[in-house]
């Protein structure tokens, strides 16, 4: 069955945002609309599948705001979490813990790309979810360095379309894709 096209996630852990991990600041609440109008205009133009990599943070926000446009508007879409490793979430506080296993349970497919921590797994991760989607959103507050970098980077590289949303300011921009040599 084809799916049609598909959309991959990137963003920041909670720490980066101004508004922290305070998810009802006026701030997050304007960045969860903006990621909802982003998500339903996609499926709207015939993306059906939207990867993300269940991270703490951006990622789980991301999952279950693909949730809600399934329960509320697009039925035949999919969530697909895309786990770099199986031990994840073994640090995390329980609140996010409980939190990624929730997005795990009513994601309709999960990968694991590794039964442990490997050097690069994460990378591996994002690298798999660009690969496989046609456009890229990212929360990124344009930092040089980190794994939203990195992947974003990637993107650019591999002539995806990427939307970006600037946690800080709320600013969207567009990254036009671009033929990539053969």
């Amino acid at each position: 069955m084809d799916q049609g096209k598909a959309l991959a996630f990137t963003g920041h852990r909670p720490e980066s945002p101004p508004f922290g991990e305070n998810e009802l600041s006026p701030e997050c609440i304007r960045l969860k609309a903006m990621l909802l109008t982003e998500i339903m205009d996609r499926a709207s133009q015939g993306y059906g599948i939207f990867y993300c990599g269940a991270a703490r943070g951006s990622d789980i926000i991301f999952g279950k705001l693909v949730l809600l446009a399934k329960a509320t508007e697009y039925p035949n879409i999919r969530l697909v979490c895309v786990v770099p490793h199986e031990e994840q979430a073994r640090s995390w506080s329980e609140r996010w813990r409980d939190r990624y296993y929730g997005l795990l349970e009513q994601a309709d497919e999960m990968v694991l790309l590794s039964t442990r921590y490997t050097s690069g797994c994460y990378h591996r991760r994002n690298r798999y979810m660009v690969n496989r989607a046609d456009a890229l959103i990212a929360v990124y507050d344009g930092s040089l360095t980190g794994s939203t970098a990195y992947t974003v980077e990637y993107a650019r590289q591999k002539g995806k379309e990427i939307v970006i949303i600037d946690p800080d300011t709320l600013a969207r921009s567009i990254i036009s894709p671009r033929l990539v040599p053969m």
